[in-house]
């Protein structure tokens, strides 16, 4: 099994490899325009780039509008909050598998000693249930918060 930083690098060299052949055949296909197809290629491209410094402006004077922010800080918690069940719903998943493959291998069969990794005995069960984090909770403006700052 590969881990994270591999993965990530083999993605990364796959991609600068698409890009410099999406960008030779771009290349290709320029050189055989004729300068009027050119002249409407760089001007499509100038329209895209005012478009996108519009959008940019108008982020801008969103970000100042109160109402925008509240509703950013909304949708900021929410998607922490979904991603928090999500993974621990995951969490739960992978525990049950390995629990079960704990228990389907040959050395389950003979009893456990010593303590478990939550500090108390065993009694009737061969694996502890690690303790399960509580969800964010939401918080008045007064209160302290481990939620992300104001943008």
């Amino acid at each position: 099994m590969t881990d994270a930083k591999s993965a990530w690098h083999d993605t990364s060299e796959q991609l600068t490899a698409l890009g410099s052949r999406l960008g030779a055949h771009y290349e290709k296909q320029r050189a055989a325009e004729g300068e009027q197809a050119r002249a409407q290629t760089d001007e499509a491209i100038k329209r895209l780039g005012n478009s996108i410094q519009d959008a940019f402006d108008a982020v801008g004077a969103a970000a100042k509008d109160e109402a925008v922010r509240q509703d950013v800080k909304t949708v900021g918690r929410s998607l922490i909050t979904a991603l928090d069940v999500t993974f621990r719903e995951v969490s739960g998943e992978v525990r049950k598998v390995f629990d079960r493959s704990s228990t389907d291998s040959p050395t389950s069969d003979s009893p456990t000693t010593g303590s478990s990794t939550t500090g108390s005995s065993t009694t009737g069960s061969s694996t502890p249930t690690p303790p399960t984090p509580t969800p964010p909770t939401p918080t008045t403006p007064d209160e302290p918060t481990n939620q992300p700052r104001d943008l």
